[in-house]
């Protein structure tokens, strides 16, 4: 009898008939079949394990409309999840969760104001992209008893040129000696440069 998962079960009996030979040989590949199967509805009941086609089927039941040359298949699936996640009645605590969730925990500053009851989100205002994402997923969020506040900032680096120069000159005449005049001249526009002139003249 060959040896699949349908034919080690049956009884020694049919033991070299060749019909159940290939009776079960072909009930073995349907059954590895339908576990496949089953395993893939089981990963596509899953956002975060979900395949492109069923993301997108999600994406259409939110109508969000995703740009995949832009868009990559993490942040839809994040996005999705934000989307299911924005139900009201919400705390403070959920609307952090939620923008931990969508765009990472270190990626936004929370500023929160317990005496007034105000919120501060404030965000890199770098990816137009996720700009457009926060703002909808906000737009959706009532937090109980709190008002949102959203600020973006944006970061830059910015070099400027400046020198530093420093010297000093002395003249030294033969002869007795009379006044000692000391100069410092400084330049405060580009950079810092100071002289000083010690001049000896005769009486």
């Amino acid at each position: 009898m060959l040896d699949n998962r349908v034919a080690r079960n049956l009884p020694d009996i049919y033991d070299g008939i060749k019909e159940t030979d290939e009776l079960t040989e072909t009930i073995a590949v349907e059954l590895d079949t339908l576990d496949v199967a089953r395993k893939q509805v089981e990963i596509e009941q899953f956002i975060m394990t979900a395949s492109e086609k069923f993301i997108r089927m999600r994406e259409r039941g939110y109508d969000i409309r995703a740009d995949p040359t832009v868009e990559s298949l993490d942040f839809r699936r994040r996005r999705i999840i934000a989307r299911q996640s924005t139900r009201l009645p919400i705390t403070q605590r959920k609307v952090h969760e939620i923008l931990t969730e969508l765009i990472g925990h270190s990626n936004f500053e929370e500023h929160l104001d317990v005496e007034n009851c105000t919120v501060t989100f404030t965000f890199e205002a770098t990816d137009a992209m996720l700009n457009r994402e926060i703002d909808l997923t906000l737009e959706r969020i009532i937090p109980l008893n709190m008002g949102l506040k959203v600020a973006r900032r944006l970061l830059t680096k910015l070099y400027l040129p400046s020198y530093l120069a420093t010297g000093s000159e002395i003249t030294l005449h033969p002869m007795n000696i009379g006044t000692i005049e000391t100069q410092t001249r400084s330049n405060n526009l580009v950079g810092v440069k100071t002289a000083s002139t010690i001049t000896i003249t005769p009486l």
